[in-house]
């Protein structure tokens, strides 16, 4: 099932192949992750790149930490932080550790060892992997 909404005459509902829904799929499903009942994870399964939205329900105190620092030989990563509320995340680029705040982007470059775990509030986590 489409996104696409066609009862708008301006719609071409004959060529869809531009538009991907996007479902929840378990974080567990990625290798180095483990399932956070903070994180609701889409992904469009045939998109023509990586491109997962974590929707961050509201966090009080740091749960435990559900990525292990992990690296991809074959990409670089991008992981954008957007809400319009305290959003903390806890990010690891190389032997570096940083607290990034909302609204922010974070660049990992390939074969680059990192790891993101929140640590506070509620918002959205993307992550794209440039090929």
């Amino acid at each position: 099932m489409q996104t696409l909404i066609s009862k708008f005459p301006f719609v071409n509902t004959e060529e869809q192949s531009h538009i991907f829904n996007m479902l929840p799929v378990a974080l567990s499903n990625v290798p180095f992750h483990r399932n956070s009942k903070w994180i609701t994870r889409y992904f469009a399964k045939q998109f023509p790149f990586h491109l997962a939205v974590h929707e961050v329900s509201p966090v009080m105190i740091p749960p435990v930490e559900y990525t292990e620092p992990h690296i991809h030989e074959d990409c670089d990563e991008i992981n954008i932080i957007i809400s319009q509320h305290d959003l903390l995340y806890k990010i690891q680029v190389g032997d570096n550790k940083f607290v990034v705040s909302n609204n922010s982007c974070v660049w990992i470059p390939r074969g680059m060892k990192h790891a993101a775990n929140v640590l506070k509030g509620s918002g959205h986590f993307i992550t794209m992997r440039v090929y």
